[in-house]
């Protein structure tokens, strides 16, 4: 079956992507920042991690780099209106890609479980960073959303839902060893990984199927009927529940990752 592209809605992610923010303040707090520095985000989204970085960078820069039109499209909009001109968007593929200049660090939130090529991916980011740059990323690893993808794949089964679904999982969660063996094959040294439970609760069932709609489980909505998406959303949300109990959460474990390019 082929899969459905994903469509991010940046206007809606900006709105409740809060738990990616969140995290993405931790690992700015751990680059402790001189304000100079020039900067890769690399998959910046919709900008407001972006913007979040921008304030510890009075003298920086920041080329903010995301394959999504629609972001590109949404943090260049914000650029404009505030007048800012040391934040540059690029739209391009992690994988592949050129800046105009090498940079200080090498920064990404919440992204690099989206592209599963170990060695495009590192070896790409690699080249983007000066000697002795500086590499600090956080992703979902290990078993990530186990949980959650279980209880979705019980109704992916169900009628009318399998005659649409059934699709193999599209994103890379890595082990702290398994990234570690691929950042150090790319050419990285000093590589440090570790991974941590971050589960995100919700209360409100609205609430949880728009995260799921948005964030996790945009393909499989992108390949139903508009008539069967929210019902297979709140039916994920029903089978979790029963699976694991209340209130719904998803199971998040977070990947940090450290490394200095030679």
């Amino acid at each position: 079956m082929t899969q459905p592209s994903t469509h991010w809605n940046a206007e809606v992610y900006d709105r409740i992507g809060t738990p990616m923010r969140r995290w993405a303040q931790a690992v700015i707090d751990d680059l402790h920042l001189g304000g100079d520095e020039t900067i890769l985000d690399a998959g910046c989204g919709s900008g407001s991690v972006t913007f979040d970085l921008l304030e510890r960078l009075p003298r920086g820069r920041i080329y903010a780099v995301d394959s999504s039109p629609d972001m590109i499209s949404k943090i260049t909009q914000a650029i404009e209106e505030r007048g800012i001109t040391n934040v540059i968007p690029i739209r391009a593929d992690l994988t592949d890609f050129k800046l105009p200049e090498e940079v200080d660090v090498v920064f990404s939130n919440a992204v690099l479980h989206w592209i599963p090529d170990d060695n495009a991916l590192f070896g790409c980011l690699l080249r983007t960073a000066k000697p002795g740059g500086r590499f600090r990323a956080q992703c979902g690893g290990g078993a990530n959303i186990a949980r959650l993808m279980a209880a979705t794949h019980a109704v992916e089964e169900r009628e009318p839902y399998s005659r649409y679904l059934g699709m193999a999982e599209f994103r890379k969660y890595r082990t702290a060893e398994e990234a570690t063996a691929a950042m150090e094959r790319a050419g990285w040294t000093d590589v440090r990984a570790e991974l941590f439970d971050s589960p995100v609760r919700f209360d409100n069932t609205d609430d949880a199927a728009l995260y799921l709609r948005t964030i996790i489980l945009q393909r499989h909505v992108a390949a139903l009927p508009p008539e069967h998406q929210q019902p297979f959303l709140e039916a994920v949300i029903a089978e979790t529940v029963r699976r694991y109990g209340e209130p719904f959460t998803a199971d998040y474990v977070r990947l940090d990752l450290w490394a200095r390019k030679p």
